[in-house]
């Protein structure tokens, strides 16, 4: 049982008929077909490979699906990786992005989803997280480390979050997951510093998920997580927001801050395909205000048809 029924329902709503490894009332993953993922790795993987041939003018990088290990140093100094881990596009890496967006909208529409879904954030993320803990980055207000909900960083009550685990070790650089006993209306609204909301977890009810390369992740952003820094290894993901053509009551307590970022279903599906997300933006270091608390998306991008 659990105490946000409506939020539970809407969640076994949309992944009804699913199959599933996981099956919490605030969060489902889904397997992915082993063909699907395999494409969405080969395009992640294109996109690591492209930054890092754009940022070493004359460097050929093999794709042969074992980049992130074999590279990770070389990763690690990428410079459009903000402190949260975003590996943002810029100008250079911009067609690769936009292959991996239509790769993740093919994988939606393969396992079913889209009819459940109303609109969808863009861009999409790549986010990639290093198991060594770093103080610095571990300290900063909204650190993915601390306990969090993603309504303290502006996301909407109303959006489903989703993460797709797509290279790393199986059971590596988790994530750990809690329920909590309540949510009061007045911790559902952006945080300063997520640790303001960290007595959230006492009490509550954890879920033992693994964050595992293969499965899709949906959350309710009423259920807190935090990133686990515990190895010396990377892991790259795939995470993303949807807004569900299915309301509840509890959605109204936070209507979000990033609401522009959220593109209608059938726009968002065609990023890579009829569309472009585009930005000028060098591949440069990232000089955004990733260090300090920001409502807004980390970067600005703009869509463009194909042929313009």
């Amino acid at each position: 049982m659990s105490l946000f029924a409506e939020r539970a329902e809407r969640l076994e709503t949309i992944t009804r008929g699913l199959k599933l490894r996981d099956d919490f009332p605030l969060l489902k993953s889904v397997i992915v077909p082993a063909a699907v993922l395999a494409h969405v790795r080969s395009v992640v993987e294109d996109y690591l490979a492209a930054t890092l041939e754009a940022w070493h003018p004359g460097q050929h990088v093999s794709r042969d699906g074992t980049l992130l290990t074999r590279d990770a140093e070389a990763i690690r100094g990428l410079p459009n990786i903000t402190p949260n881990g975003l590996m943002l596009p810029k100008r250079p890496n911009a067609r690769a992005y936009n292959a991996v967006h239509a790769a993740v909208a093919m994988m939606l529409a393969e396992l079913g989803l889209t009819p459940h879904i109303e609109q969808v954030h863009a861009p999409i993320n790549l986010r990639l997280v290093d198991g060594r803990a770093d103080k610095r980055i571990d300290a900063r207000p909204r650190a993915s480390a601390k306990w969090h909900s993603d309504m303290w960083a502006g996301e909407p009550a109303a959006a489903v979050i989703t993460f797709l685990p797509v290279f790393g070790a199986p059971g590596a650089l988790g994530v750990r997951w809690v329920e909590p006993r309540d949510f009061p209306t007045s911790m559902a609204r952006p945080l300063d510093d997520f640790k303001e909301g960290e007595s959230l977890i006492e009490g509550g009810r954890e879920y033992k998920v693994a964050f595992d390369p293969g499965v899709l992740l949906l959350t309710d952003p009423f259920l807190v997580h935090k990133t686990l820094r515990d190895s010396d290894g990377l892991r790259l993901s795939v995470d993303f927001r949807f807004l569900s053509r299915y309301q509840v009551e509890s959605d109204a307590v936070a209507p979000g801050t990033r609401g522009e970022n959220y593109l209608p279903y059938k726009d968002w599906a065609e990023i890579g395909n009829t569309s472009m997300l585009a930005t000028d933006a060098p591949l440069a270091p990232f000089d955004g205000a990733d260090l300090t608390a920001s409502n807004e998306y980390a970067a600005a991008f703009t869509l463009k048809k194909r042929d313009a």
